[in-house]
């Protein structure tokens, strides 16, 4: 796939499937052993897994929406540079109680596609920030 190709498979995967939770796109645009680094650990998530945090994601904040800031594309990797916002009105999330807090982070993203379908990322991104954010007064204390 061109570098335009793989930008447009990257944007549909964050509009319908991270911000609609169109569950039913992740088989098509997830590798059967898709994998995510984070920091220095390694997640073999596949479309299932991805279902699943999606599904999380989505029960705990339901107004959740990311927003593409940047996208740089070239060869068969994607960078991408957005924003996540939402509140958390749904379930418990990570062990937090449902705090009602709003939050807002940025983060980077980059995704190497294979045979047109994402095959691995890596994610950076200041979880500090986010969990401070979500942090009632009751647990702050703890």
């Amino acid at each position: 796939m061109s570098p335009d190709e793989n930008k447009a498979l990257i944007r549909r995967m964050f509009d319908e499937f991270y911000n609609r939770a169109n569950l039913d796109l992740a088989d098509e645009l997830f590798s059967d052993d898709y994998a995510n680094w984070s920091g220095t650990q390694r997640a073999v998530l596949g479309p299932d897994g991805m279902k699943a945090i999606i599904r999380s994601q989505h029960a705990a904040f339901p107004d959740q929406v990311t927003a593409i800031d940047d996208v740089i594309a070239e060869g068969d990797k994607v960078v991408v540079r957005g924003t996540d916002t939402g509140t958390h009105t749904g379930t418990a999330f990570a062990n937090i109680p449902t705090s009602g807090k709003a939050f807002s982070i940025t983060w980077i993203y980059i995704f190497r596609i294979e045979n047109g379908k994402i095959a691995e990322s890596w994610l950076e991104l200041d979880a500090d920030v986010f969990w401070r954010q979500l942090r009632t007064d009751d647990l702050k204390s703890s």
